[in-house]
């Protein structure tokens, strides 16, 4: 098998890693830094979804690091999928109402029984353009009508690259070929369109400032301030992530 032919499942052990899987003081210090972004996009794309019966969908929980997160936006009910069998026991254990233990592409569900699905830093490890497409058609599925789902994807231009690119356990789309996934595999109707962080600018070797700032005190906090800047005259899909929100028809 060359590294083309290989998809997601080939790299379970390598994904899901998070914020408190991080070792080494830098290692921490990013992670608190690309968390902190991540939590301030979700949380304004998803401010009038939330109902005090909501049921949130985490595709990919990995070992739950979400979960905190999701309780205090008032979510009622938390489920997560997460392919691992060990991720998602820890994620079990850490308090989600229900977890799958299974591939996003199929969760056995009813459907039309989630209202808001979320996932983060996933697509980006799901390497096959059809599988990416199968998950965005499941979530459909188990959404009710008028659901929304928000979701990331890593930028292409943003990692240097000007068309879909796999590398290793990444793949990387440009903002176009992301919306069209959406466009020619779902009814979902594209809400919103958010960056997230800018860590790289285009040129992934080129960390020199933020490394700096990110040794310093409180210099995640920071580096997530001078992202705020950027973001006012940099193009989103400079961002290293690039969230959609989308909104299944009806409701």
């Amino acid at each position: 098998m060359t590294e083309s032919d290989k998809t997601h499942e080939d790299y379970i052990a390598r994904i899901g890693g998070t914020a408190a899987t991080a070792r080494g003081f830098m290692g921490r210090r990013w992670n608190r830094y690309y968390f902190r972004t991540l939590k301030r996009t979700v949380r304004d794309m998803l401010a009038d979804e939330v109902g005090t019966d909501s049921t949130v969908l985490d595709i990919g929980t990995s070992h739950g690091n979400w979960l905190p997160f999701l309780r205090q936006l008032g979510f009622h009910t938390v489920v997560g999928v997460e392919l691992d069998a060990e991720r998602a026991e820890q994620a079990r254990r850490a308090g989600y109402d229900e977890i799958y233990n299974c591939d996003a592409r199929g969760v056995p569900r009813p459907s039309d029984s989630i209202d808001v699905a979320v996932s983060n830093d996933v697509f980006v490890h799901i390497l096959r353009l059809q599988d990416k497409a199968a998950i965005v058609r499941e979530t459909e599925r188990l959404l009710r009508p008028g659901g929304v789902m928000v979701f990331n994807h890593s930028s292409a231009r943003a990692f240097g690259h000007h068309a879909a690119h796999i590398r290793d356990h990444c793949s990387y789309l440009t903002l176009d070929e992301f919306i069209r996934l959406v466009r020619d595999n779902s009814s979902f109707v594209i809400e919103d369109i958010k960056p997230s962080y800018y860590s790289v600018l285009g040129h992934p070797q080129r960390r020199t400032l933020r490394h700096l700032l990110m040794a310093m005190p409180f210099g995640w906090m920071a580096t997530s301030l001078l992202d705020h800047g950027v973001r006012q005259h940099q193009p989103i899909d400079l961002s290293d992530y690039v969230y959609l929100k989308v909104r299944k028809p009806g409701g």
